[in-house]
């Protein structure tokens, strides 16, 4: 991290700058917390209203945000795998995050038919 402090008219600015690598992880990083939040806030309403697609919207956003963040750097410290085969898996995350998604909208089976007159 540099740190660069500059004079403008009288009033000074100090201003903070990081490499690439660090811009990208913390960018990524809040990425991933925020989708925790927005799955967590998700399952709390699956579990509050015994809501199905709600479920189906938390596995989504965490398949979407927090999975691919956690594996792009997992596997490469862990694994010494290539470029496309964590780009491979990030995919394959986010492919898995859109259908549980598009499952969420599905409507829940009903049961019973409809009381209609």
């Amino acid at each position: 991290m540099n740190v660069d402090a500059r004079t403008t008219a009288g009033s000074v600015a100090a201003t903070a700058t990081f490499d690439e690598w660090t811009t990208i992880f913390l960018v990524g990083a809040a990425s991933a917390i925020l989708g925790a939040i927005v799955a967590w806030t998700a399952y709390r309403g699956y579990v509050r209203n015994d809501s199905r697609p709600m479920l189906f919207l938390a596995i989504g956003v965490v398949f979407l945000t927090t999975v691919p963040f956690v594996l792009s750097y997992t596997i490469d410290l862990l694994l010494s795998a290539t470029d496309a085969q964590v780009l491979l898996s990030i995919t394959a995350c986010h492919l898995l995050g859109l259908l549980a998604i598009v499952r969420s909208f599905k409507r829940p089976n009903r049961s019973r038919p409809r009381d209609r007159p």
